[in-house]
């Protein structure tokens, strides 16, 4: 039999956790899925993406499953051609149509396919949101020319700024493969021109370059493959055309940013205003700022504001704190820390900046970042909380994750995660809606918080348990300031609404959750 414990507690409520908005809330139809991961399948020896053509197929059933918006991966051709996830990008204006690289196709699919997939969400009412890197572009050994801004950096004495493998030396002469040259392109919109060294740093010898250390914003350090020169003019108009294309011609509604880090806030201010309205309004754009300490996120956004243009984040500081509640045992990680994490609560960024995940490509490819256990609590927390949550394909479909420096140590989600996902959406969906108020502030085992509703229902109260074998339970105030007054009400677990408590006239009520699990309490 389970124990119980008890609690009384007196609640103190902040202000920055209890302000009403003086609008009505909207309906939250607002889940977004990362409809990709690292190694999706491929046909390489037929030399044929499927990926796009896999997205069409199951568009109704996300929609039906309460997805409203897909961020897809890069479109474009990448060095590696059929083989590259497309972070190794080339080609801006290939889609998987012309043929280099040694593939037409993409790795997922063809420029057809691509568009195709686009207007069956849209007819299915989900938004497309595609992948984009701005920070670099990717050459072969074909793309070898002589680079003198290269061969005088080295030799005035300020280092190698490329790795050794990634110049050649011909009568002391730098080489790098910076010369980027395509097939005639044809298509509505696509230029023809070519890349040259003068469009990477360093493009001189008085270039700035920077070690990539820290969290901190480093638009001059070449990380990946051959660092476009952002504050070059003609790059930054390419870079620009490219998006307004993306976006007039192919038909994707936003865009998520490949490592801003590697980018000054104030030529992402650019992009983003350069691109055409979504319905009269600028598009959804989200960037990549992976950061542990998120004053560096924040201050990307506001400088991006700064320049016009409004911005979404990803919640890295709410993932890795999330992992570690779901990881480790309830002994190790206190329930507490919920209470002023991620970027909303720990960090002031604006709720409507903010979406939150719980894993992504990238982590989902290093083992010593994944989820291993409890996965719908981590749900639990993005699918009822503030910002737009995302949901990782692979841990909704039950993907196999494998590490991609030792293909040995995988990680599946289990196939019931899927269930709980859907149900988690769909709460969220007919109850919540309104800001958040945590309820609980210094309990090591449950954390509760109450949301309020959405102008239909009246909100909900979550209680998150990570007890390793107890259900637990709290007795507290649910009646925060800002919020309707539940007293003498009855309430209702949405998870299972055989269960059932009544308010206090005082307020007061108890709340339990399962161990390594969580409720969700509604007026009945």
């Amino acid at each position: 039999m389970k124990s119980f414990r008890f609690y009384i507690i007196s609640i103190v409520v902040f202000a920055g956790c209890s302000s009403v908005k003086d609008e009505q809330p909207a309906l939250l139809d607002d889940v977004m899925m990362q409809a990709f991961y690292w190694d999706v399948p491929v046909d390489e020896q037929a030399k044929n993406g499927t990926w796009w053509d896999h997205l069409s197929e199951i568009a109704l059933e996300l929609r039906t499953a309460g997805i409203s918006s897909l961020w897809t991966p890069i479109p474009a051709k990448g060095n590696w051609g059929i083989y590259d996830s497309g972070y190794g990008i080339y080609d801006h204006y290939d889609l998987g149509n012309y043929d280099q690289k040694g593939s037409v196709e993409t790795r997922y699919g063809s420029r057809a396919e691509l568009e195709r997939m686009i207007g069956v969400m849209h007819q299915a009412g989900i938004k497309v949101y595609s992948d984009v890197v701005l920070n670099h572009l990717y050459g072969g050994n074909e793309n070898f020319e002589a680079n003198p801004a290269v061969t005088e950096y080295i030799k005035v004495g300020r280092g190698e700024p490329y790795p050794e493998s990634d110049i050649q030396w011909k009568n002391d002469t730098a080489y790098t493969r910076t010369h980027l040259f395509f097939p005639k392109h044809t298509g509505k919109g696509e230029p023809n021109y070519e890349w040259h060294y003068q469009h990477f740093h360093p493009s001189s010898t008085s270039d700035s370059l920077t070690d990539f250390t820290d969290d901190v914003l480093r638009p001059r350090t070449k990380f990946f493959g051959n660092d476009l020169d952002t504050y070059n003019e003609k790059v930054q108009q390419r870079l620009c055309n490219w998006g307004r294309w993306l976006k007039g011609t192919i038909g994707f509604d936003g865009f998520r940013l490949d490592f801003v880090r590697g980018l000054q806030p104030e030529f992402v201010s650019r992009w983003v205003k350069g691109l055409p309205l979504q319905d009269g309004k600028q598009p959804f754009i989200v960037g990549e700022y992976w950061a542990e300490d998120g004053r560096y996120i924040k201050e990307w956004v506001d400088s991006v504001a700064k320049g016009g243009a409004d911005v979404h984040a990803f919640d890295f500081p709410m993932k890795f704190t999330l992992t570690e509640m779901c990881n480790k045992s309830g002994n190790e990680f206190d329930m507490s820390r919920l209470a002023h994490a991620g970027m909303i609560r720990g960090f002031g960024l604006p709720v409507d900046n903010v979406v939150t995940f719980v894993d992504n490509h990238d982590t989902g490819k290093e083992h010593d970042k994944w989820l291993v256990k409890d996965y719908a609590m981590a749900y639990a927390y993005i699918l009822t909380h503030e910002g737009t949550p995302c949901v990782f394909y692979p841990h909704f479909y039950a993907v196999t994750q494998h590490d991609v420096d030792n293909p040995s140590l995988e990680v599946t989600a289990p196939s019931d995660l899927q269930q709980s996902i859907r149900q988690l959406i769909d709460i969220r969906r007919q109850y919540l809606g309104g800001t958040l108020a945590v309820l609980t502030e210094s309990d090591k085992h449950l954390y509760v918080a109450r949301r309020q509703g959405n102008g239909k229902k009246d909100g909900a109260i979550i209680v998150l348990n990570n007890h390793d074998t107890d259900t637990l339970s709290i007795t507290l105030n649910v009646n925060p300031d800002g919020f309707t007054d539940w007293s003498g009400q009855t309430l209702v677990n949405l998870l299972n609404p055989k269960e059932t408590i009544t308010i206090g006239n005082d307020g007061q009520a108890t709340l339990s959750a399962p161990n390594r699990g969580y409720s969700i309490w509604s007026i009945q």
